[in-house]
């Protein structure tokens, strides 16, 4: 398979007319994004800029994006995506922190900054759109994205992507799911972040066609969009997919008989959710994937035809390598009662953080990406992740990850969300805690609550504590906030 931005090229031919992007403003096809492209980066390559500078881009869910994206891919240069509604102090601290060459915004921003306004992308390209044109070849190993991660404590990391493991994240993607050209996949998720954006270029890679829409803020628009183009595939993560079954389950459920992919990642998934997925969409293949910014899609589990395995992330996609580690790094042989730390292999592995490399010496080695995420292998090669290490409660010596916890609380009647985390206790050092919301006008029995919890786990896995929240604190990219939990 060729680089991403290769196969923009190819399927510009091999397409032609047919559509490769649907926005909320309109349709680019194929061979019309291949012009746009060109015609960005020969405007790009006006400027002078040297080979792997960077260039930053406030991401709308819009075809311009793409347009660029893909313009500096093909100009050589190197690709950072920002939060679409980033003001100028944050853009300018990310352009500080990465040496900004230009900045493709629609904001204007503090003098001694190069910036490039977003409403000129489409006729800029088209100004200098040139036939002849012709374009460095593109090396494997050279970056062309750096995606900045969204961490819960500290300052933010940016992930660098060469065009190996881009092509190969692509490639996971579109066999894992599959994709093919005739797929139509609804994405309405930020695509400055990992999972929207790569969910996207795998769509464009595999000639099948995109839609962009901006968010689920208003599922009106949501489900015409699902309508008028007849979306097969939906990307949802699970603060997605809870916010449809609590709000418009019936709604969804209207479309059984179209959609047949719903791909769910970015954070851990209730169990109760994929049950009710499940029975709204029965014909549905529903797919949790694992990954991480660092090492795309590592696997896939197609939870609809294989229930009941609480934490399982499914099997290797085909780029992707997996080790389980002790403490000391020594790889073991993991299961269920021997679960280690896992380590990231593969073509789709990042070639570091930008500018960090203490960082990165202290993630990557060999090829190899060292989480924080426990888990284990079962008898059927399926991957299993329980949660982070330093997530995981202690209590007298007895290990509790909270997933194990929260997955269970989710089946109880009139629970919205949750989130179990330690707390100090005298006699054990610590104990779980749990905080939920409830569903609205839900009354918790929280004597039923306890006697259900009880004859589903163990004794010291029951929360100690258990206290009704309006709200759970969550990251921007809708994972659980642990570290401010208490």
């Amino acid at each position: 398979m060729n680089s991403v931005i290769e196969q923009v090229k190819l399927n510009a031919e091999k397409y032609g007319d047919k559509t490769a992007i649907y926005d909320e403003k309109g349709s680019i096809t194929f061979s019309e994004l291949w012009k746009a492209t060109s015609g960005f980066a020969s405007y790009l390559k006006t400027l002078g800029l040297p080979a792997g500078s960077r260039v930053m881009i406030k991401a709308a869910p819009e075809i311009p994006t793409f347009v660029a994206y893909f313009g500096i891919h093909l100009a050589g240069l190197i690709n950072v995506p920002c939060e679409r509604t980033a003001g100028p102090e944050a853009l300018t601290l990310i352009a500080d922190d990465i040496d900004a060459a230009l900045i493709i915004a629609d904001i204007e921003l503090p003098e001694g900054y190069k910036r490039f306004d977003y409403a000129e992308i489409t006729k800029t390209a088209e100004q200098y759109y040139d036939p002849d044109a012709v374009f460095a070849a593109v090396e494997p190993e050279n970056v062309c994205d750096i995606l900045f991660t969204t961490g819960t404590t500290g300052k933010s990391k940016g992930v660098m992507i060469s065009n190996r493991a881009l092509k190969a994240s692509c490639e996971n993607i579109i066999c894992g799911s599959p994709i093919t050209e005739d797929t139509v996949y609804l994405i309405p998720v930020p695509i400055n972040h990992a999972n929207g954006i790569r969910k996207s270029y795998a769509t464009i890679y595999a000639g099948a066609t995109l839609v962009l829409i901006d968010g689920l803020q208003n599922l009106r628009k949501f489900y015409d969009a699902v309508e008028k183009y007849h979306a097969k595939y939906l990307l949802l993560p699970p603060s997605a997919v809870r916010m449809l079954l609590l709000l418009s389950a019936k709604e969804l459920a209207k479309y059984a008989d179209q959609i047949e992919l719903v791909h769910t990642s970015a954070a851990p998934f209730p169990e109760a959710d994929k049950l009710k997925l499940c029975e709204l969409l029965p014909k549905t293949k529903l797919v949790f994937a694992y990954g991480s910014s660092e090492v795309a899609n590592v696997s896939m589990f197609d939870y609809s035809k294989y229930p009941g395995r609480i934490c399982c992330v499914g099997s290797l996609n085909v780029n992707s390598k997996v080790r389980i580690v002790d403490e000391d790094g020594n790889e073991i042989e993991s299961s269920q009662e021997n679960q280690g730390l896992i380590v990231l292999g593969g073509n789709a592995v990042m070639t570091g953080y930008f500018n960090a490399p203490e960082l990165t010496a202290g993630v990557l080695k060999d090829g190899w990406v060292k989480t924080n995420d426990i888990g284990y292998f079962d008898e059927d090669g399926f991957l299993y992740v329980l949660g982070r290490a330093d997530d995981v409660i202690n209590v007298g010596g007895l290990k509790i990850a909270p997933t194990e916890v929260e997955n269970v609380v989710m089946q109880y009647p009139g629970i919205a969300e949750c989130a179990c985390f330690g707390v100090d206790d005298r006699m054990t050092g610590k104990a779980p805690k749990l905080i939920y919301v409830p569903e609205r006008k839900a009354q918790i029995d929280l004597a039923d609550f306890r006697n259900f919890l009880a004859s589903k786990m163990e004794a010291y896995k029951i929360p100690k504590k258990i206290e009704a929240v309006t709200e759970i604190p969550k990251t921007s990219n809708g994972k659980i906030n642990r570290k401010i939990l208490k």
